[in-house]
C-alpha cells in the first residue's frame, strides 16, 4: 500500500502545476523571462553548487520546462524526455519521426495538465505528463505543416486563451518552398485557425508550393507571444522573417504582426521602411519576438512592446496600433544582432528592465518615462562570451541567469554585477530556466545540469 501511495503522489506532482514552476517557454504566455520562484536572491546565488548532471542521448537545442517534480524537454531528433528533477533520471520518452530537427519546446496546459510537445513529423503530440502516453483525442496529433521537408518548427509553443500556439519557418539555408504559418489549436475540440505570412488572404493550411511567395517562415525563440494585458482580449504577436512585403497582397514578409486570440484576423501590422534592404540583406525582424512591457501608466502609450532584428536594432512601439509602414517610436543601435528572447523585470520600486542576451553578453535597458514620453534608456552591459548568436536571458528575484559558452553566469539584475559561475558546456541555442529552488541549462554536448542551493544540514 505504501508503495502505491508514493506511486500517485509522484503522479500527482508531475501533473499539478505550482506558482514556482516554468510550464512555458519564458515561464508565462508573455513570454517575460521572469521566474516565480523567490528562492534565489543575489544573496544566496554564490551557494548554487551541482545537483546532478545527466546526458540526454542527443542535443536539444532550446530550453526545458518544469512542472512540480518532473521536467520536460524535446532534443532535436523530436523525441521528449521527461526528467525526475530530484535526481535527474529519465522517467519516460516520447519519440516521433521525421526527416529533419526541431529546436522547439514543449508547453504544459495548467487549466487541462496536459503536455504538449513538437514533432519532427509535422505535427504537435498530447501527451499524458505522468507517463508520456500519447492522447488521440480533439484533434490531436495535430499538423501545424504541410511540408515538414521544408518547414521546421523551430519555435516554442504556447497555451493560452484555450489555445496551443505555434509558428513556423524554414530550415537554416533558407531553401524553399516554405511559408510561415501562424497556427492556432483550440484545445476543447482541436478546431484549429491558421495565419499564412504570405498568401495570408488563404485561411488554412497551405502546401508551400501553393503560394507564389515565399519565405517570410517565424522562427524567433520565443514564438507567438501572448498579451497578458486584459483589454487586449488575448491578442498574439510574431515576427516575420525575410521574405516579400506587400500588405495589399497579403505578404507579410520582416514585419510585426498582432493577430486576435484565435489568429483568424489580423489586427496590425509594423514594417520597417527598410523592408527591401533587410531582405536583399538577409536580416530578418523576426529572429526575435515581440518582448511586451508592462503598463506605463504615467505615459502617453501605455501598452509598449520591444522588437529586436538580424538588423543589430531595437524598435519600441506601440503595441495597441500598429501603424503598418512606418517607422517605430524609439529605435537603439545595438552593434549586435539580437537572436534572443528578451527578459522583461520590474523591481520592487516598480522600475522596468529589458534584458538582452546578445553574442558578447547582457545588456540591460531600463524603461523611463518623463513628460509623458515613454523610451528605454541603457542601465548596464555585462561582457561575456555567449556563442555566435547569444542565448535568452532569464530573471529570478532579482538575479539574471545567462548562459555562455562554458558557463552559466548569475548576474544582478540591477547593476550587471556577476554573483556566480557554473560549469556547463558549451551552447547554441540553450538557455537556462529557474524553478523550485533549481536552475536548469542544457548544452550542446547533450547534457542538462541541475544546480541547487546545499540541502539544510540535518
Amino acid at each position: 500500500m505504501r508503495c502505491i501511495a508514493v506511486l500517485a503522489l509522484l503522479i500527482i506532482t508531475a501533473s499539478a502545476a505550482r506558482a514556482d514552476d516554468w510550464p512555458l517557454f519564458g515561464h508565462d504566455a508573455a513570454r517575460s523571462g521572469v521566474a516565480g520562484d523567490r528562492t534565489l536572491t543575489p544573496a544566496n546565488v554564490s551557494k548554487l553548487r551541482v545537483r546532478w548532471h545527466v546526458m540526454l542521448g542527443g542535443v536539444a537545442d532550446s530550453a526545458p520546462i518544469v512542472v512540480g517534480s518532473r521536467l520536460f524537454l524535446t532534443r532535436r531528433d523530436g523525441t521528449t524526455l521527461a526528467i525526475d528533477t530530484a535526481d535527474g533520471r529519465i522517467v519516460w520518452r516520447f519519440a516521433t519521426h521525421g526527416p529533419k530537427i526541431t529546436s522547439s519546446v514543449p508547453a504544459y496546459d495548467t487549466s487541462t495538465r496536459s503536455l504538449y510537445v513538437p514533432g519532427v513529423d509535422g505535427d504537435l503530440h498530447q501527451l499524458d505528463p505522468a507517463s508520456g502516453t500519447e492522447v488521440r483525442t480533439n484533434g490531436f496529433p495535430a499538423p501545424i505543416t504541410r511540408a515538414p521537408e521544408t518547414e521546421k518548427d523551430a519555435s516554442s509553443l504556447n497555451v493560452a486563451n484555450g489555445y496551443l500556439y505555434a509558428q513556423t519557418s524554414g530550415y537554416i539555408g533558407d531553401a524553399a518552398p516554405y511559408v510561415g504559418h501562424v497556427v492556432a489549436i483550440r484545445l476543447s475540440d482541436g478546431n484549429a485557425r491558421v495565419f499564412n505570412s504570405l498568401c495570408s488572404k488563404q485561411t488554412t493550411l497551405i502546401d508551400p508550393q501553393s503560394c507564389a511567395a515565399q519565405r517570410a517562415g517565424m522562427w524567433s525563440r520565443a514564438g507567438i507571444v501572448v498579451d497578458p494585458e486584459p483589454s487586449m482580449h488575448g491578442r498574439i504577436y510574431v515576427a516575420t522573417g525575410n521574405g516579400p512585403f506587400d500588405a495589399g497582397a497579403g505578404n507579410y514578409g520582416d514585419s510585426i504582426l498582432s493577430l486576435n486570440a484565435d489568429a483568424s484576423r489580423l489586427i496590425g501590422s509594423l514594417t520597417p521602411t527598410t523592408f527591401d534592404e533587410l531582405e536583399s540583406t538577409d536580416r530578418d525582424v523576426g529572429s526575435s519576438s515581440p518582448a511586451l512591457l508592462p503598463r506605463q501608466r504615467e505615459g502617453t502609450t501605455p501598452f509598449l512592446a520591444v522588437q529586436g532584428g538580424k538588423d543589430s536594432l531595437l524598435r519600441l512601439f506601440d503595441r495597441t496600433h500598429l501603424p503598418g509602414l512606418r517607422a517605430p517610436l524609439q529605435t537603439i543601435t545595438l552593434g549586435n544582432e539580437l537572436f534572443s528572447a528578451p527578459a522583461v523585470w520590474t523591481d520592487e520600486h516598480r522600475t522596468t528592465y529589458v534584458l538582452l542576451g546578445l553574442s558578447d553578453g547582457v545588456r540591460a535597458y531600463r524603461v523611463t518615462t518623463a513628460n509623458r514620453l515613454t523610451q528605454l534608456t541603457q542601465a548596464w552591459s555585462a561582457n561575456l562570451t555567449a556563442g555566435n548568436q547569444g542565448t535568452s536571458p532569464i530573471v529570478e528575484d532579482g538575479v539574471v541567469f545567462f548562459a555562455t559558452s562554458g558557463q552559466l553566469v548569475a548576474l544582478d539584475a540591477e547593476t550587471g554585477h556577476q554573483l556566480w559561475t557554473g560549469a556547463i558546456g558549451s551552447i547554441h541555442w540553450e538557455s537556462p530556466v529557474a524553478a523550485n529552488g533549481a536552475v536548469y541549462s542544457m548544452d550542446e554536448t547533450g547534457a542538462l545540469t541541475a544546480f541547487a542551493l546545499p540541502s539544510p544540514a540535518r
